[in-house]
């Protein structure tokens, strides 16, 4: 979950602009003004976001999104979508984060998606065939960036080493591991890069009392 970010504005100081609408139209031109401002918010933090972020892939991109503000929630919310969230929250809040399945290739001739990453479907194929015992056919090896010659292993090798993908290297009586992915069991430290509140904070000083007075214009023209 993402830190709650608060944000304040001198309300009071905009409601004596908004003595000419009827008392029950200020809290729509209020909800609307929130609600807008929150999604001016979202998609700064979008357009901001590789600039902090090492090369965020498509789905990261379209993490945010807004709980719209009502005439009984004078409150507007933005938000990561709870699969981004799950590690979004490192790069907003930092800290220490526990080991979970998550691959960590060395430097090995294994070839990474666009983002820098081992693509999805490849690590199932290596852990597949590492599993069931089996060596790469040419054409799988030339896909995943390794040689059709791998013997491969999959698991927890011992010694100290971490559960990952192996390859065997040396004959039957003497061979020894040499690691292509492994799977960390150490924390991994994060440092804050996104700096969401400021981002956040920076729209809503920007753009609020703005957003408030056009609410209030169309809280006029609608206004029965």
């Amino acid at each position: 979950m993402l830190p709650v970010i608060s944000v304040s504005h001198n309300l009071r100081q905009l409601a004596d602009r908004a003595k000419s609408i009827a008392a029950d139209q200020l809290p729509f031109a209020t909800a609307l003004a929130l609600t807008t401002t929150a999604r001016e918010a979202a998609d700064e933090v979008t357009r901001r976001m590789p600039r902090y972020l090492d090369r965020p892939t498509p789905f990261t991109m379209r993490a945010w999104r807004v709980a719209r503000a009502t005439k009984r929630d004078l409150t507007a919310t933005v938000y990561a979508m709870d699969a981004q969230a799950a590690y979004l929250r490192w790069q907003v809040a930092g800290g220490d984060r526990a080991p979970a399945r998550v691959a960590l290739k060395l430097p090995v001739d294994i070839k990474l998606d666009q983002f820098g990453n081992i693509p999805r479907a490849d690590l199932k194929r290596l852990i597949a065939l590492a599993q069931q015992g089996k060596k790469l056919t040419r054409v799988r090896g030339a896909k995943l960036g390794i040689s059709s010659k791998v013997d491969l292993f999959y698991g927890d090798p011992g010694h100290g080493l971490p559960v990952g993908i192996y390859k065997r290297v040396g004959n039957d009586g003497a061979h020894h591991l040499v690691p292509l992915v492994v799977f960390p069991r150490r924390a991994a430290h994060y440092k804050a890069r996104l700096p969401l509140r400021e981002i956040v904070s920076d729209v809503v000083r920007a753009r609020f009392a703005s957003n408030f007075g056009a609410a209030m214009a169309q809280a006029r023209r609608t206004a029965r």
